[in-house]
């Protein structure tokens, strides 16, 4: 993500949290954007990739840490830089998760978010984009909670809404050559990810959608959906 790294590359922080963490890229892209941090805690609710995390920031000064990002333990104004990537759209409690970020960031410190949005995404970006939403209708299927992805309106809103002042707002993504083989592979195997829900009723919309994402990629490639990027003060 180069224009983050070029924003974060001209500020001077001692300490910075990444919620919803899982491996800890964004800590790491955060840490490599920054040059020079004493620490990041990098925050998530299960340690499941944090040997993954681990290796992925070794050298770096990152502490992996299991918590809730909606009711952390982290005194008042702890942090200069508080960041969420990618995660939004996997919490359920989005007005705990952003009074919680304003708690612990310290005052006019920075709250960074980056998510992928709805709208706008160009070409093999969109491809993405669509394989994401499919995955958002089989997991929900599943029992499990992942929320489609929001508009660059809606993302600004939540962060206006908790009393934040935007500074800075930029659209970014990811070149690195293994997330876009990884995502390849995710293109692939969705006719057969798909045969798991034959005979439910929102089959024939998935499908519908699956055609799309094929349409797309056929054309178009993929590459990472875009995201918002978002610089905001407490």
């Amino acid at each position: 993500m180069d224009k983050l790294r070029k924003e974060l590359s001209a500020l001077k922080v001692d300490t910075i949290l990444d919620v919803a963490t899982r491996d800890g890229g964004f800590a790491k892209e955060m840490l490599l954007g920054l040059g020079g941090c004493r620490k990041a805690v990098a925050l998530d609710i299960t340690d499941k990739m944090f040997e993954k995390g681990r290796e992925k920031c070794a050298g770096l000064p990152v502490e992996f840490v299991v918590g809730d990002a909606c009711a952390m333990d982290f005194p008042d104004d702890s942090f200069d830089i508080v960041a969420v990537a990618n995660s939004l759209h996997h919490i359920p409690d989005l007005e705990a998760l952003f009074r919680e970020m304003r708690r612990v960031v310290k005052p006019d410190g920075l709250l960074i978010i980056s998510e992928m949005y709805n709208d706008g995404q160009p070409k093999a970006s969109l491809t993405h984009w669509i394989l994401h939403d499919l995955d958002c209708d089989m997991h929900t299927l599943d029992g499990i909670y992942h929320h489609p992805t929001y508009s660059k309106s809606q993302i600004l809103w939540m962060v206006k809404n908790a009393g934040f002042s935007v500074d800075k707002t930029l659209c970014d993504l990811v070149d690195d050559p293994k997330v876009l083989a990884k995502l390849r592979e995710r293109v692939a195997a969705v006719p057969e990810n798909l045969k798991k829900y034959a005979g439910r009723p929102e089959q024939a919309a998935m499908a519908a959608k699956a055609a799309w994402l094929q349409e797309e990629y056929d054309a178009n490639g993929v590459t990472s959906a875009e995201q918002l990027v978002i610089f905001a003060r407490k």
